[in-house]
Formats: C-alpha cells, sequence, structure tokens
C-alpha cells in the first residue's frame, strides 16, 4: 500500500500583515497548485486593523485554506504550541513563521522528500543534500538538529511521531521552545529517530524586513534552561554550561520582566549544572553588572543597522563579525 505523505502547513501571526501578505504572496500559488497534498491554516493572535480581514477575503474561496482568529491574545508561544493540536493524522507539520519568506518552489521541494518513516525533517545550512540521519536521544538534543531547528520554520514534525507528546508544548511553553520540547519529548519516549536533513537553500528565499511587532526574545533569553528535563542528564549539564556562558547575562538582564520564571529557570541552571553551574551563576552576575551599560550601546547600534541597512546587508556584517 502506498501512503501518501501530507503537509500541513501552520502560520502563527500576530500584527504582521505586511509580512504576511508577502508570504502568502510566495506560498499561496504552492499551497493552491498541492491541494490534493498540502493543507494551510493561518492562526492570528487577534491582530488590531483592517488588514489581516483583507487577506481573509482575498483567500477565502481555497478548500485548503483556512484563516482563524484567537479570541485573543494568548501569545507568541501558545499560539506556536496549537499547531501541534490542529496537525492531522497522516500529516507532517511544518509550522511556518509569518515573516520567513518561501522560495518559489518550497512546498513541492518538501513534498517530494516527505517519507512516513522520517519523524523530523531539519532545514539545515550544513548539508547540500537530503541526508537521513538516525539518532540515538541519549546522544543529545542539537545534533542533528543543528540550532535551526530552534527557529519554527526549519522543522517538519511527523504527526505519527508526536501525538503523545503535543501536551508538552504546553507544559514547556514558558521556556520559548515549545516546539523543541515536543520534539526532545517525542525522541526520549521513542529512544532512536529518524532526522532527514533538507538544505535550507532549497526552502528559504528570504526574510522579510519589517519592523512591524518587533520579535521579543527576554522571555527565551530567561527560560530556555526550562527545556532541560527533556535532555539526558549529562546532556542537561552540558547545555545548562553552554548556556550559562553564552546567555548567562541575558539570563539576569531580563530577570525582571520575568521574575517568576527567572527564579525558576535559575533554580533548573543550579540543580543540572552542579557546582560548576552555581559558580558560573555568580561569575555570570558580576559580568552582568560590568557589561550591562556595554550591551545598551550595542542594542541601539542594533537598532540603528536594522533600520537603515537591508537584511542582506545585516547578515554580511553578521558574517564578518562572526570571522573577526
Amino acid at each position: 500500500m502506498t501512503i501518501i505523505n501530507k503537509l500541513f502547513i501552520y502560520i502563527p501571526t500576530y500584527n504582521r500583515p505586511n509580512a504576511l501578505a508577502n508570504q502568502l504572496t510566495s506560498l499561496m500559488p504552492q499551497v493552491l497548485h498541492h491541494a490534493d497534498r498540502v493543507r494551510l491554516l493561518i492562526c492570528d493572535n487577534d491582530s488590531s486593523g483592517p488588514q489581516y480581514g483583507e487577506l481573509v477575503d482575498k483567500y477565502r474561496d481555497a478548500d485548503n485554506i483556512v484563516f482563524r482568529k484567537n479570541a485573543g491574545n494568548i501569545g507568541a508561544n501558545a499560539n506556536i504550541a496549537l499547531g501541534f493540536i490542529f496537525v492531522e493524522e497522516g500529516e507532517f507539520l511544518w509550522i511556518l513563521s509569518d515573516n520567513d519568506i518561501v522560495s518559489a518552489d518550497a512546498v513541492g521541494y518538501i513534498l517530494s522528500q516527505l517519507d512516513d518513516q522520517i519523524d523530523f525533517y531539519c532545514f539545515n545550512d550544513a548539508v547540500t543534500e537530503p541526508t537521513v540521519v538516525d539518532h540515538d536521544w541519549k546522544n543529545g538534543w542539537d545534533a542533528p538538529m543543528e540550532w535551526r531547528m530552534g527557529l519554527i520554520s526549519d522543522g517538519l514534525y511527523n504527526a505519527k511521531t508526536i501525538r503523545t507528546s503535543a501536551e508538552d508544548a504546553f507544559y514547556y511553553h514558558n521556556s520559548s521552545f515549545p516546539h523543541l520540547a515536543v520534539g526532545c519529548s517525542a525522541a526520549k519516549k521513542k529512544g532512536v529517530v529518524k532526522f532527514k536533513l533538507l538544505p535550507r537553500n532549497e526552502i528559504n528565499n528570504s526574510i522579510h524586513s519589517s519592523t512591524e511587532c518587533p520579535t521579543d526574545y527576554s522571555l527565551a533569553h530567561v527560560c530556555m534552561p526550562l527545556l532541560v528535563p527533556l535532555f539526558p542528564r549529562q546532556e542537561a549539564k552540558a547545555f545548562c554550561l553552554k548556556w550559562l556562558r553564552n546567555h548567562g547575562v541575558y539570563l539576569y538582564r531580563n530577570r525582571t520582566r520575568h521574575y517568576h520564571l527567572y527564579l525558576q529557570s535559575r533554580a533548573t541552571l543550579a540543580y543540572y549544572g552542579g557546582l560548576t553551574g552555581k559558580l558560573l551563576l555568580f561569575w555570570m552576575w558580576l559580568t552582568y553588572l560590568i557589561a550591562s551599560p556595554l550591551i545598551d550601546v550595542r542594542q541601539k547600534i542594533i537598532g540603528l543597522a536594522k533600520k537603515h541597512f537591508s537584511s542582506s546587508t545585516i547578515e554580511k556584517l553578521k558574517k564578518i563579525r562572526n570571522k573577526l
């Protein structure tokens, strides 16, 4: 019996009408062309303004496209988590950001690669052709996912694999990475999972350059460590220490915005990080006190760059910075 794998594209959005319109301009012809195998749901977090309604009117006649509006703003992470509720049996879930504009044949390319035996797909810069990897959960969370799996647009989830883990998207939604929680939970339960890595340049065309409703990363800076109970114990410790070294200053910088979650995250880092973790927590607090004024200056420079430079120029500057 031939299994026809289907794709469910779920776009959570809020107050980004221009980005969403740009995304749909590229995506809609592909979704309509593959109407027998693709379903699209745009879930709006109760945006203000008339533009969302205008998009609904424009595409309302398509049978495989649904626009949904939440009764209120439930927050970005909860809106993302709903994708795991709406996905149906026999589908692969693609949670697609409204501003990660897809390439002209992204949907067709993904459909050509779908395989019911694959648990997760990751769109990856490190491969030039499709690559299948058997991965044991005991070996850690970030390989072969690469860091890109933390971005909602760069992964696919087999509904069959995640059906008993969808609830973890809500249990861990304050981690700011509900999609990673589902992936890690499913991998933990299954033990060994199959990844298929796809070259990202086949799927992503560009990022919509826009100041509409900028993403607030403060919750992620405080709460990503809340995911570590889903990791193998040794991996949990290694992650906590690495995360503290890279993000510890921002943990303290954003603590007052999410104080009760900061306390939970700090306790998690201390518990799983052991003595080294406790020492790093203290050291990063001292570093924060010294570095905070410099961070303010850096943020202002970044803000000016985003305002005056194109997204491609900013990416080039990032590459130059990383080489220095």
